[in-house]
């Protein structure tokens, strides 16, 4: 049993969300109506924030912490403008 055990912690700890998986999980928040409100959210070691619609920031924050960085770091540009165009959240960059 103890065996089973130990390989279980060891997959539950390699267990990470792919940078791909995140990026997929960003589009899909993109999506906004008119009147929806668009945040900056998913910002991490290894990702800059996105334009994504309000109602999902905490979803993609949260999804952030679980992406694998691997040491790697991002530098972002800054967005202003945030708004809903054609039915995707948008920004302008600074």
């Amino acid at each position: 049993m103890r065996p089973f055990i130990l390989a279980s912690l060891v997959f539950l700890s390699g267990c990470c969300l792919s940078t791909e998986e995140f990026h997929q999980q960003v589009e899909e928040a993109t999506a906004c109506a008119p009147g929806d409100t668009c945040v900056l959210a998913g910002s991490a070691q290894c990702l800059c924030g996105r334009p994504v619609n309000a109602s999902r920031a905490t979803e993609i924050n949260d999804s952030a912490q679980e992406v694998c960085c691997g040491g790697a770091q991002v530098e972002c540009v800054s967005f202003s403008n945030l708004r809903c165009e054609n039915g995707q959240c948008v920004a302008d960059t600074r």
